[in-house]
This record gives structure tokens, sequence and C-alpha cells, in this order.
């Protein structure tokens, strides 16, 4: 149940219920699951623990900051990793089997675009290259993307409907294409474009427009 609400709480920050800094109150949350306030509780410390809420002395729990100099930082770990783990599944020899949950999860994500569904579509997303992660069969790898797992949902959430949705779609393929044929060096060109657009879009603008909105 503490799981639960932990990623009940990402996929409101996904669904754009909590923006970056917003004040997360535990009883409100329990009232809107429908559970008590000690899952809650323990949910908001796991996710506190992991860089997605943070506790300030007379201000309770709010949502993680987002600023464009954070947004680099994470971005450029988190390159790292996936570009480690394109490698290691091209030097494994690649496959259509390695990457079938990978595959699974580039057909929800385009479904999810279908349905309009902003929260799925994240999800998915970070599915996705999780599943890329794991496919490389290096655990240590893995565990430290899942570690930035919630971190991305949220800056992600952010850039929903920036980019059409069938050039998202292609580049999943592309970049599972050539991971399927061992090609490292096409399937590292296809991450660091799928990448690019973190570094052109202001995130800190997207949050202060969507507080704007709500005004």
């Amino acid at each position: 149940m503490v799981e639960q609400a932990a990623e009940a709480v990402v996929l409101a920050a996904a669904r754009g219920a909590f923006l970056p800094g917003d004040r997360l109150v535990e009883a409100e949350i329990a009232r809107d699951l429908g559970i008590s306030r000690v899952p809650v509780r323990e949910a908001l410390r796991l996710l506190e623990s992991q860089g997605i809420v943070v506790s300030t002395p007379y201000k309770g729990m709010r949502l993680m900051q987002v600023t464009n100099r954070g947004v680099a930082e994470l971005t450029r770990v988190r390159a790292a990793l996936e570009a480690l783990a394109v490698k290691e599944i091209a030097a494994a020899g690649g496959g259509e089997q390695r990457l079938a949950a990978a595959r699974r999860a580039a057909a929800v994500y385009q479904q999810s675009l279908l349905d309009g569904d902003q929260a799925a579509t994240v999800a998915a997303d970070v599915a996705l290259h999780g599943e890329i992660c794991r496919a490389s069969g290096n655990a240590v790898l893995h565990a430290l993307w899942l570690g930035l797992a919630r971190q991305l949902a949220v800056i992600w959430s952010l850039g929903q409907g920036v980019r059409p949705g069938p050039a998202i779609v292609a580049e999943h393929h592309e970049l599972l294409d050539c991971l399927a044929r061992a090609d490292a060096a096409g399937a590292l060109a296809a991450l660091e474009r799928h990448l690019a657009w973190h570094e052109a879009f202001d995130f800190e603008g997207a949050i202060a427009a969507r507080r704007s909105q709500r005004r």
C-alpha cells in the first residue's frame, strides 16, 4: 500500500495535479486515495528518500523543485546510463527477444497518446526507457536508473504536448530497431536525438505558465 500511495503521488504529478514546489498534504492525499494516513506518511518518506519530495521545517512536504540547471544535470546522468545500456545490449547481440518488454512499453506509449492520457503516457515513457536499461543485463545500471525514474516522471510531465507525439513514437521505434540489430552507433545517435529536446526546453517557464493557468 505504501508503494501504491507513492506511485499515486507521482502519477498525480504526471497529470499536472501537483506542480514542482506544491505542498503535499498527507490528509488530503489519504482522503483522495481512500486509505489511512499511515501509508501515505510512509509513502511521502519513501519519495523524500528518492528526491521526489522535499521536507522543509514549518512548511511540510513539497514536490521537488525543478530548475533548468537541475534538469540538465539529471539528463546528463540519465543519458550516460542509457548510453551504457545501449552498448551492453549491442555487445550481447541485440535481438527482439531481449527487447520484448521495451517493445510492449512502446506500444502502450503509442496507445496512451491516442487516448490522451497524460499520466499513462509519462508512465509508459518511463517504463520504456527502464526496460532498455533492464535489457542491458546489468543489474547495477538498472537499479541506478530506477533511482532516477520518478524524478524523470515529474520532469517529463512538464514537457507533454511540446513535441509531436508521432515524432516521439518514431524515435522510440528507431532506437529499438537499432538495438534489435545490435547497431550500437545507430542506437547511440538515435538516443542522442531523442534526448535533445531537454536542452532547448524551458522547464522553469513551463511551471510558471501552468501556475498562471490555475489562477
